[in-house]
């Protein structure tokens, strides 16, 4: 979908501001600064309360997240409010590659409380104007299990919105690397290189076909902001053929998790903490501004032959990380999957749940009906 095409199909209704003074258009580079002030700006609150951002360039991230993209913000004067993004990419669904779209980055401006089902219903006008103009049948999205607001409002079908289908609860582990002693593998394994392409995409694109919304991934995929090839590891057979592969992906130099706050005790205990931190080889919390030292082991995939040594090719990429000063390790898996409990067992991490729904319009429900109960498995680190 062309960003420029779609801003020309938008009627004047749209496009005009609302009772709060909002109006809605398709994002630009021209906004790049004000949609970066609003990342910083929202923030997720709790004892480390914490900012998804995007620098030096709001679009310079956006291919992470697919091939088409678009962003949708609602402007009061030149000041942007809210936004929400909408980006689609082939996935498999039922075992076949399909068009999906994934809906993102929903965020307001502290000046709209008391008006957000207004903004999210004119938001949505636009939204389904650029479906209409050749968006996919199927969307993704995912809701903070415990953001109750958000998932009454969405889930109620409102008129004029999309139906959100509730497909299942996608668990993310968040894995702290520092003071973690790195076993020894007996797994052989080697590194990706440009000559194992092929190798990589048959394996990642073959073992993703068994799950639900799995990307369905080209060599562009491996190149992507922070993506290195010499980053995969390939576990082999004893026979030598590849099994099983795993990439170590900081994405820090398009994204960042920023700390933005500590809740009243964890201010007054910081300096403590960190005191003591090098004594137990842990990680420092930041101070409030600076990014988590944190990455993605992204692209899992194993065979039936060696689904018990998951932990084990994770292991080999733990050093690695250390060395670059990486803190925290995070993955994601479908609550259903059986490799969670393994994992859980080895590095007791942190666990954060998502609840995961697929979105349609009038179009899209017989695909949405027909999805099976397959695991699911979008790939956190692109989402």
């Amino acid at each position: 979908m062309d960003g420029a095409a779609l801003a020309c199909e938008l009627t004047a209704d749209v496009q005009a501001p609302c009772s709060t003074g909002v109006r809605f258009v398709v994002a630009s580079p021209q906004h790049d600064a004000e949609l970066r002030r609003l990342l910083r700006e929202s923030w997720m609150p709790g004892p480390i309360s914490l900012s998804m951002e995007r620098e030096p360039g709001f679009f310079a991230a956006a291919a992470i997240e697919g091939t088409e993209h678009q962003t949708l913000i609602g402007l009061r004067g030149q000041r942007v409010v809210c936004m929400g993004t909408i980006s689609a990419r082939q996935r498999f669904i039922n075992g076949q590659p399909t068009r999906v779209g994934y809906l993102s980055g929903l965020r307001t401006d502290a000046s709209l409380r008391g008006h957000a089902s207004i903004i999210l219903h004119r938001g949505y006008e636009l939204f389904h104007r650029l479906h209409q103009n050749g968006g996919p049948a199927i969307y993704l999205t995912s809701i903070i299990a415990d953001n109750v607001p958000a998932r009454r409002l969405l889930e109620r079908g409102l008129p004029g919105m999309p139906t959100y289908r509730f497909l299942g609860e996608f668990v993310t582990l968040a894995i702290e690397n520092r003071g973690r002693r790195v076993r020894r593998t007996s797994l052989r394994v080697i590194n990706g290189s440009q000559e194992l392409v092929p190798v990589i995409l048959d394996l990642l694109n073959r073992d993703h076909r068994q799950y639900q919304f799995a990307p369905v991934l080209s060599a562009a995929d491996l190149c992507l902001p922070g993506l290195f090839l010499e980053d995969f590891r390939i576990a082999l057979r004893p026979d030598g053929t590849p099994a099983a592969c795993v990439a170590l992906w900081d994405q820090s130099v398009a994204r960042q998790t920023v700390v933005r706050g500590y809740s009243r005790s964890l201010r007054f205990l910081r300096p403590w903490l960190n005191s003591l931190s090098w004594l137990r080889n842990r990680p420092r919390l930041p101070a409030i501004g600076q990014p988590l030292a944190h990455a993605f082991l992204a692209h899992l995939t194993s065979d039936s032959q060696n689904e018990e040594r998951v932990e084990e090719l994770l292991q080999t990429l733990m050093g690695p990380a250390r060395t670059r000063g990486i803190d925290y390790l995070t993955i994601g898996f479908d609550a259903r999957d059986p490799r969670l409990a393994r994992l859980r067992k080895a590095f007791r991490p942190r666990e954060y749940v998502s609840r995961l729904y697929a979105v349609h319009w009038d179009d899209g429900a017989q695909l949405t009906e027909s999805l099976d109960d397959r695991l699911l498995a979008p790939e956190v680190a692109l989402l």
